[in-house]
């Protein structure tokens, strides 16, 4: 069987036409997951420094509540989290005689899919290192460690008091 000019004609132009098709859908592919991974990453990354900022806050506002306490001076905190937070998405839920599914409700946001969150609980605080002038005296100690179980939820013995070095000038 010989093929006609025309036939080879034919078939080059399939061919080509094939690749037009072909070649734009793989790159828009590649394209969404590359936008889809900055987005990840992106997210990832503001996490971090809202989580860095919380424990900042947390810090600052303990220092300057424990530095109003009677006897306990100067104070330096460092408060340590054990998690991310928890973040609480949406469920599209559907009932049927049969059986219930719930789905997560999605969103597109600038070109990736990201689940929709209802709530975010902040970050736990695990652990607590309280540096004080009047770290020395027991009773302090005591006050200082019954203040910060009280205001975190800490155990008592994930909190650390020490006595601040005196700075001679």
């Amino acid at each position: 069987m010989k093929l006609k000019k025309t036939d080879y004609i034919v078939i080059l132009l399939v061919g080509v036409l094939l690749l037009i098709v072909v070649l734009p859908v793989k790159e828009e592919k590649k394209t969404c997951s590359d936008s889809q991974k900055k987005a990840k990453a992106k997210s990832v990354s503001e996490s971090t420094y809202d989580d860095e900022e919380y424990e900042k806050l947390l810090e600052k506002k303990l220092e300057s509540i424990l530095e109003r306490m009677d006897g306990v001076g100067e104070v330096s905190v460092m408060i340590t989290l054990s998690d991310d937070g928890t973040r609480i998405v949406d469920k599209d839920t559907k009932e049927t005689s049969e059986s219930i599914e719930k789905t997560t409700v999605i969103y597109d946001d600038e070109d990736a899919s990201v689940p929709y969150v209802t709530s975010t609980d902040k970050p736990t605080v695990s652990g607590v290192l309280v540096v004080a002038q009047g770290g020395g005296n027991p009773q302090i100690n005591n006050d200082i460690s019954n203040a910060v179980s009280a205001l975190f939820d800490v155990p008592m013995h994930k909190i650390k008091i020490a006595k601040m070095i005196s700075r001679e000038e």
